[in-house]
């Protein structure tokens, strides 16, 4: 057998191509920096549990026992649904509507309410251009919910509003219901 001078250079060069071939990523694994998860992951039985459907991280699979206190210590806020709406409903605001909480309310509300709502709360915020038009809070409609479910509302959100149970705590939700109240919906500013 005669061998050529071709054949001892093909045979590594077709071995490191084939070493980058198994070896290659995808255009989202380069970009990223690699994570504990993509280690446990790639072991078999981890990436079922990892990827599974019926359990997703973070999410709560089934309501807490009646009379549950959070790690937190703070209330569980209901969801804003017709089936819990007389209890939400019977909630009462606990802060009296005075001039710090309403300041204080002015605060949270700016930062967090602000940019869908806006200032004077008709919907008009600056990133509604992008999305959906939120509600009037100066309309009937707005009017007409108790704080309860002002407040309810703020904690797990409704529709297209997020949740901000988690941002907005306690006794602050409270005083963004007392904002509105004294001064949104007052026609003050």
């Amino acid at each position: 057998m005669r061998r050529n001078g071709t054949g001892r250079l093909l045979a590594p060069a077709v071995t490191v191509f084939a070493v980058l071939s198994l070896t290659a990523c995808t255009r989202d694994q380069w970009q990223r920096f690699p994570s504990p998860d993509d280690a446990i992951a790639a072991v078999p039985w981890f990436a079922v549990m990892h990827r599974g459907i019926a359990i997703q991280p973070y999410d709560m699979p089934r309501p807490p026992v009646a009379g549950t206190v959070p790690v937190t210590g703070t209330e569980v806020a209901d969801t804003v649904i017709p089936r819990y709406y007389d209890r939400i409903n019977r909630l009462v605001n606990p802060i009296q509507r005075t001039s710090v909480s309403i300041d204080r309310g002015r605060e949270v509300y700016r930062v967090y309410c602000v940019p869908c709502h806006g200032d004077a709360g008709h919907g008009d915020g600056p990133i509604t251009p992008r999305f959906i038009r939120p509600p009037d809070l100066t309309a009937g409609q707005a009017r007409a919910y108790t704080d309860g479910y002002l407040f309810a509302l703020v904690a797990s959100g409704r529709g297209l509003m997020p949740p901000y149970g988690d941002k907005v705590r306690g006794d602050d939700r409270w005083h963004v219901v007392n904002y509105l109240r004294g001064v949104i919906q007052a026609g003050g500013q």
